[in-house]
C-alpha cells in the first residue's frame, strides 16, 4: 500500500516528475559518457604504448632504465629467451636499442632506433598495421621510419639515410640504410623519433658480438603481467631488472590516474547540481501535499512512516531514472563501441597524448555499478532534508495549509 501511494505521489505532477527523471538521466548519461570516453582513451594509449615497441614486460641489465647506456649489455640473450616458457607469453625477442642521430642528404635529427629480429618485431609490434608507404623491413639494410620524421628529413621510400650512435667502446659508429617504408602511428612522438632496423645492423653499430640490451615480451593479456614479471624475477636473479610497461613509463601512469580522478570529480559535480534540483522539487511536493500529510498524521500515521513514504518516492524516482539512463547508455555504448567517435578536431592533442583521433568508449561493469551507487547516494542525500521536514509535520500545523 505504501509503495502504491508513493508511486501515485511521484506522478502527482507529471511535468515536474518528468523533469526530475530527465535531469537525473542526463546526469547519469553524462557521467557514463565522460567516464567511458576517458577509459577508452586511456586503454588506447596503453595499447599503443605496448604495441609500438614497449611490450608488456622488458628485461634489462640492472640499472639500464635509469641510465640506458649501450655498454649495459645482456651478454647471452638467447639463454634468457630459452628460460621464458610461460604459457601466457605470445612472443619474446631480443633487441639492441640505440640513441643517436639520423642523417639524410638535407637534414639531421635525433632518433631512438629499435634494432630487432624483424620477423619477431612484426608480431610484437603493430608497426606493420600503420604502413602509409612502402613495406615492412625485411633485410639488414632496411629502415622503417615515421611519417613526421620522413617529412623532417625530406626523404621518401628508396632514399638513403645514415644512423650514427656510440658503440660499446665509446666511439661513434655509423651505418647506412635505405628507407623501405614509412609508418604513421597514433603517437606523434613515435612518428618523429622512433625507427625500426634489423637486429644485425643495430648489433654492428653497437659493437656487440651476440649481445642485446633489451628483451621484450608480449603477453596474451595484460592481466598476466604481474604473474609473468614475478616468475621472471625469481628465475633471472638480481642482476637483471624485469619491468612492466607502467614501470617504464611511471609518469604516464600517474597522468592517467589523475585524469581518471578528474573525470569522476567532474561527473560528481554534475550530480551534485542535480541533487539541489531534486531537493527543491521534493520540498515543493511536500508543501503541496501538506493537507494530505496532516490527515495521515491525524489518523495515526507515525513520523517514521511519513519519512518512509518520502524515501520510497525518491527510491522509485531513482529506479525510473536509472532504467531510462541505462537504456540510453546501452544504446550509446553498443553503437560507438566498434564504430568509435571521431575527434579529429582535437587530433593534434590526441597525437601528443598517443591515443589516436578516433576514441572507442570502454567501461567495465564494476564502473557502471559504481556510477549507479553514486547516483543512488546523491538521490538519497538530496531528499534527506525533505524527509526530516516531513517527520516534523503535525496535524495542527497542516491545518494552516488547508
Amino acid at each position: 500500500m505504501t509503495i502504491k501511494l508513493a508511486w501515485r505521489n511521484l506522478w502527482r505532477s507529471k511535468t515536474r516528475s518528468i523533469i526530475l527523471v530527465v535531469s537525473i538521466t542526463i546526469g547519469f548519461f553524462a557521467l557514463f559518457f565522460f567516464y567511458s570516453m576517458m577509459e577508452g582513451a586511456v586503454k588506447q594509449v596503453i595499447e599503443n604504448i605496448i604495441n609500438t615497441g614497449t611490450g608488456h614486460v622488458q628485461i634489462h641489465v640492472k640499472g639500464y632504465l635509469e641510465d640506458p647506456d649501450v655498454k649495459k649489455v645482456i651478454r647471452d640473450p638467447d639463454r634468457i629467451l630459452a628460460q621464458i616458457k610461460d604459457v601466457h607469453v605470445l612472443v619474446a625477442t631480443k633487441r639492441v636499442n640505440l640513441s643517436g642521430i639520423i642523417n639524410s642528404p638535407e637534414e639531421t635529427r635525433p632518433i631512438q632506433a629499435i634494432g630487432g629480429v624483424l620477423e619477431k618485431e612484426k608480431k610484437i609490434t603493430s608497426f606493420s598495421q600503420y604502413i602509409v608507404k612502402g613495406k615492412f623491413p625485411e633485410k639488414e639494410g632496411d629502415i622503417f621510419i615515421g611519417k613526421n620524421l620522413a617529412e623532417l628529413l625530406k626523404v621518401d621510400v628508396g632514399d638513403k639515410v645514415v644512423i650514427t650512435s656510440s658503440d660499446i667502446t665509446g666511439n661513434l659508429s655509423s651505418y647506412g640504410f635505405r628507407v623501405c617504408g614509412i609508418f604513421e602511428t597514433p603517437s606523434l612522438e613515435i612518428n618523429k623519433y622512433v625507427v625500426l632496423i634489423s637486429y644485425s645492423a643495430a648489433r654492428t653499430i653497437a659493437g656487440y658480438d651476440n649481445g642485446a640490451n633489451e628483451i621484450v615480451i608480449k603477453l596474451s593479456d595484460s592481466k598476466y603481467i604481474q604473474e609473468v614479471k614475478n616468475n621472471l624475477r625469481k628465475s633471472l636473479g638480481a642482476q637483471y631488472e624485469v619491468l612492466s610497461w607502467d614501470e617504464i613509463y611511471p609518469l604516464l601512469k600517474f597522468e592517467m590516474e589523475v585524469f581518471s580522478e578528474m573525470m569522476l570529480a567532474f561527473g560528481f559535480v554534475i550530480l551534485i547540481a542535480a541533487a539541489f534540483g531534486i531537493a527543491e522539487v521534493f520540498f515543493m511536493s511536500l508543501y503541496e501535499r501538506m493537507r494530505e500529510i496532516g490527515v495521515l498524521r491525524a489518523i495515526g500515521l507515525s513520523p517514521g512512516k511519513i519519512s518512509k513514504l518520502v524515501f520510497l518516492e525518491s527510491f522509485l524516482l531513482f529506479l525510473v531514472s536509472i532504467g531510462a539512463g541505462g537504456v540510453l547508455n546501452l544504446i550509446f555504448y553498443l553503437y560507438f563501441r566498434h564504430r568509435g567517435i571521431d575527434l579529429s578536431i582535437f587530433s593534434r592533442s590526441l597525437e601528443i597524448w598517443g591515443s589516436g583521433s578516433v576514441i572507442y568508449p570502454y567501461v567495465k561493469i564494476g564502473d557502471v555499478l559504481s556510477m549507479v551507487l553514486m547516483i543512488f547516494i546523491i538521490v538519497i542525500l538530496s531528499v534527506f532534508f525533505p524527509m526530516r521536514r516531513a517527520r516534523k509535520i503535525t496535524a495542527v500545523e497542516a491545518l494552516r495549509y488547508v
